[in-house]
């Protein structure tokens, strides 16, 4: 894998989990039910957003504004899943902010291979699967993460639809899953994940599945599950039973999409975690020095060149080397972050660092990994 500069030779010793887990993940597992009857819904046109959103939802327990494109919400389904690990809280954890600049395809593809070159505590992307019942519970089948009906002041996503800063993860501890323990998902942002091919045959009423990206779904590709605390979108929101396509990774304009999606983290299950050797405890080191990133920076773009050791997106021919300026996504995150920019009082991340390992398979999604790219001044490597 692509190293890690650590400040220690020697991790501190890990305290041992009760379940078979890395630290700040929580063991899901079971058979039950998936999915929303749509009928549950009200679905309204477009509105002028902000507070006159809400007041025409009126007493729905759930509502969405449609807009004029509209993505599938997920129909009931039998789901029997192993046991599998999930992140408690959506990255970068409890306490810290969500990155200002998200995601793209084209991230979520050099994310997932940096995490299958392995050496970060056997983190992954989740499945669409994983995630929809780590957020609504295969007993329970919550529409919401916290219950049954929507409340906008829970989970502060209410701070960014009124055009405020985002208040920290976890801020509202009572806004988790009360079967799985896990917290916040959809309630802000939606989540990138990877098709798996149970979800794949359930996406919609019609297979072969089309989001409003257009893409047919199939297994392995990466894509946006659920909504977010906006009321007017695309996707039925605060939900864990609808998805969304970006389209396929790619490099061109992947520096300046502006995506405000975040990462959705999962692991299998390993008994080692229950008496964690200092293996492990470097492994758990290495993923935190991505995390310290994500925090202090406020940049998803930075962490990944972290653990990369290389820029995300190939430099345009010709370019100074300058990254544009991301614009938000217009619900007051606050000051955009440029993608790739350097945090003050920060060394760029090194240039021209090895590509990103796959395990000698290609990514899931079935298009080329991430290539690598030159050093500042010579031409871009890949395509």
């Amino acid at each position: 894998m692509a190293s890690l500069t650590l400040l220690s030779c020697d991790p501190p010793p890990l305290v041992a989990s009760a379940a078979p887990c890395p630290p700040g993940m929580v063991l899901v597992e079971g058979a039950g039910q998936l999915g929303l009857d749509a009928a549950t819904v009200r679905i309204l046109p477009p509105g002028p957003g902000g507070p006159a959103d809400a007041a025409a939802c009126g007493d729905a327990a759930l509502c969405w504004l449609q807009t004029d494109l509209v993505d599938p919400i997920l129909k009931p389904r039998s789901v029997q899943l192993a046991p599998f690990c999930v992140d408690a809280w959506p990255f970068p954890g409890a306490g810290a902010r969500y990155t200002r600049d998200g995601m793209t395809a084209w991230d979520a593809q050099a994310l997932d291979a940096l995490l299958r070159g392995g050496g970060l505590g056997g983190r992954r992307l989740c499945t669409a699967t994983e995630l929809q019942a780590a957020a609504a519970g295969l007993r329970a089948n919550l529409p919401l993460i916290y219950g049954q009906r929507a409340d906008l002041a829970r989970c502060d996503g209410h701070e960014a639809r009124a055009g405020r800063v985002e208040a920290p993860i976890g801020v509202d501890p009572g806004c988790v899953n009360p079967e799985t323990g896990a917290g916040e998902y959809f309630t802000r942002h939606a989540h990138w994940v990877v098709a798996d091919a149970a979800f794949v045959e359930a996406a919609c009423e019609s297979p072969p599945c089309r989001a409003a990206g257009n893409r047919p779904l199939r297994p392995g590709m990466f894509i946006v599950l659920g909504g977010t605390g906006r009321l007017a979108t695309r996707q039925l929101p605060l939900s864990p039973h609808t998805w969304h396509d970006h389209g396929a990774p790619a490099p061109a304009g992947c520096d300046d999409m502006g995506h405000d999606d975040q990462p959705a983290l999962c692991a299998d299950p390993d008994r080692a975690w229950r008496a964690p050797t200092p293996a492990l405890a470097a492994e758990v080191a290495r993923w935190q020095v991505l995390v310290d990133e994500a925090r202090s920076s406020g940049s998803m773009t930075r962490a990944l060149e972290r653990g990369l050791g290389r820029a995300v997106c190939p430099a345009a021919p010709g370019a100074t080397g300058e990254a544009p300026a991301v614009s938000g996504p217009g619900d007051g995150r606050g000051a955009p972050v440029p993608r790739g920019a350097p945090t003050p009082g920060r060394p760029p991340p090194p240039a021209g660092g090895p590509p990103p390992p796959t395990g000698g398979s290609p990514p899931p999604d079935g298009s080329p990994p991430p290539p690598s790219f030159s050093a500042p001044g010579a031409p871009a490597g890949g395509g």
